[in-house]
C-alpha cells in the first residue's frame, strides 16, 4: 500500500514539473510575437511623424510601409523558425524531466525496500490476537500464526512479531513453540518482565510442571520487578510441594495471597496454602488468631496480622488479605516471617496486632481498626498453637463522629 501511494504521489509531481515547463515555452513565444508586434507599431508612427514634419517624402511613404513591413515580416518568420526548433528543446526538458522521475521513483522503491518495511501492512493489527478465545477462535490464533512466521521468516530480528508469535502459539497449546518465541524476544528485546512472565509460562506448561535452573532464573527476574507476582510464586510453590519443601511452600503461596486477585484465582491459591499448610504441620511457635469485627468492614479496607516486638519495631511476620475475609483464622509461624533469618520462633516475647487499614499499608493511620494484644511469651506457645480471638471496631472518631472539647469553663 505504501509503494502503491508513492508511485501514485511521484507520478503526480513528475506531471506538475512537465506542466510547468510547457507552460514556460508557450509564454516564451507570446512574449516574442508581442515584442516584434511593438517594435513595428512603434517604428510605423515614427515614419508617419517624419511624413508630417517633413522629413521624408509623401510618395515615399508607401515604400518605406513597405520595407518595414518586409522587416517584420522577416522578424516573424526568424521568430517562427525558432519556435520550430522549441519542441526539439522543450523535448529534451520533457526528456530529462521524465527520466529524472523515473529515477526518483526507482531510488525511492530501493530505499524503502532496503529500509523500510514492505511486509508490515501482513501483520498489521496482530495484537488482536491478545483478545482471541482458544476454543471459539482457534482458526483465527492459527492464521494470526502462520502469518507471523512468515514475517519472522523475513524479518527475524522483529521482537514485536516474535513477541506475538510466543502469545499465539501459547494460546494454540503449542507451548515448546511459544518458549522459543518469547526466547527470541528476549534476546532481541533484552529483559522485560512481560516476557520473562509468558516466557516462563511457556517453558513450565512445556516441561509439564518443572522448573529447571533456566526457569528458575527468569523467575527470579520476574520477582525482582513484582515481588508478589502471584503466577511466578505459584510455581515456585508447586515445584517446591513436590520436593516436599512445605514451609517454602507456605511462605510462597502467603505472598501470593497478599495481593489484589481474582476471586477464581485466590481460591485456588488458598486451597493450595492450606493443603501445604497441613502437610507442615504445626511449627514452634505458632500463634493462631481468629479475626472478627463488630460491624462489617468496608471491603476497600487490607488486613493485616502482625507479631512484633512489645511496644513496636520491626515485626517478625506478618500476614496480608483482603477485609471481606474477616471473620476467619490466621496462624503466624516461622513460615510467614517477613526475614528467614528472624523468624517468630527466635523472639522471646512478642504482642500480635490485628489492623484494618484502609490505607492497605502496615503502617498505622488514623481511622485504623486496631486490636493489639497483651505480651505474649513464646516459650509459653512452644508445645502447642496459643489461639488468640480478636475483635475489631471502628475507632470512636468514626462510628460517633469526632467529640468535641468542653465549653469554657466547665
Amino acid at each position: 500500500m505504501f509503494l502503491l501511494w508513492s508511485l501514485i504521489l511521484l507520478g503526480a509531481a513528475a506531471g506538475v514539473v512537465l506542466l510547468a515547463l510547457r507552460e514556460r515555452d508557450v509564454a516564451t513565444v507570446e512574449a516574442r510575437d508581442e515584442t516584434v508586434r511593438r517594435l513595428y507599431e512603434d517604428r510605423l508612427e515614427e515614419l508617419r511623424g517624419e511624413l508630417a514634419g517633413g522629413v521624408a517624402e509623401l510618395e515615399d511613404q508607401e515604400v518605406l510601409e513597405a520595407e518595414l513591413g518586409a522587416a517584420l515580416l522577416a522578424d516573424y518568420e526568424g521568430d517562427q523558425e525558432e519556435v520550430a526548433a522549441e519542441p526539439k528543446k522543450g523535448g529534451s526538458w520533457l526528456g530529462l524531466a521524465g527520466v529524472s522521475a523515473a529515477l526518483l521513483v526507482l531510488f525511492t522503491v530501493g530505499v524503502y525496500q532496503t529500509v523500510g518495511d514492505p511486509a508490515a501492512d501482513g501483520v498489521a493489527g496482530a495484537e488482536a490476537l491478545l483478545g482471541l478465545d482458544p476454543a471459539s477462535d482457534s482458526e483465527g490464533l492459527d492464521e494470526w500464526r502462520q502469518r507471523l512466521e512468515e514475517r519472522v521468516d523475513a524479518r527475524p530480528d522483529d521482537a514485536r512479531s516474535w513477541f506475538l508469535l510466543g502469545h499465539a502459539n501459547l494460546r494454540l497449546a503449542r507451548f515448546a513453540a511459544a518458549a522459543e518465541a518469547f526466547a527470541t524476544a528476549h534476546e532481541l528485546h533484552g529483559d522485560d518482565p512481560s516476557i520473562d512472565l509468558f516466557w516462563l509460562q511457556a517453558r513450565y506448561l512445556a516441561a509439564r510442571g518443572q522448573l529447571d535452573a533456566t526457569s528458575r532464573s527468569i523467575a527470579e527476574r520476574v520477582l525482582a520487578s513484582n515481588p508478589n507476582q502471584p503466577l511466578v510464586l505459584e510455581m515456585l510453590a508447586v515445584a517446591a510441594f513436590q520436593e516436599e519443601a512445605f514451609g517454602e511452600a507456605v511462605t510462597l503461596l502467603n505472598r501470593a495471597l497478599s495481593g489484589d486477585l481474582a476471586a477464581t484465582q485466590r481460591a485456588s491459591l488458598q486451597a493450595g496454602f492450606e493443603a501445604a499448610r497441613a502437610q507442615l504441620g504445626a511449627m514452634p511457635g505458632s500463634i493462631d488468631v481468629a479475626v472478627a469485627a463488630g460491624e462489617t468492614p468496608p471491603h476497600s479496607m487490607t488486613l493485616f496480622v502482625i507479631a512484633r516486638p512489645v511496644g513496636g519495631g520491626m515485626p517478625y511476620a506478618v500476614v496480608r488479605r483482603p477485609a471481606h475475609l474477616v471473620p476467619g483464622t490466621i496462624r503466624l509461624d516461622d513460615a510467614v516471617s517477613m526475614n528467614p533469618a528472624l523468624p517468630l520462633s527466635s523472639a522471646s516475647e512478642v504482642e500480635i496486632v490485628v489492623r484494618l487499614s484502609q490505607a492497605g499499608t502496615a503502617m498505622a493511620h488514623p481511622g485504623d481498626w486496631e486490636w493489639v494484644s497483651e505480651p505474649i511469651t513464646l516459650a509459653e506457645v512452644a508445645a502447642a498453637p496459643r489461639l488468640l480471638e480478636a475483635t475489631l471496631m471502628p475507632p470512636m472518631e468514626t462510628s460517633l463522629g469526632p467529640t468535641k472539647p468542653p465549653p469554657p469553663g466547665s
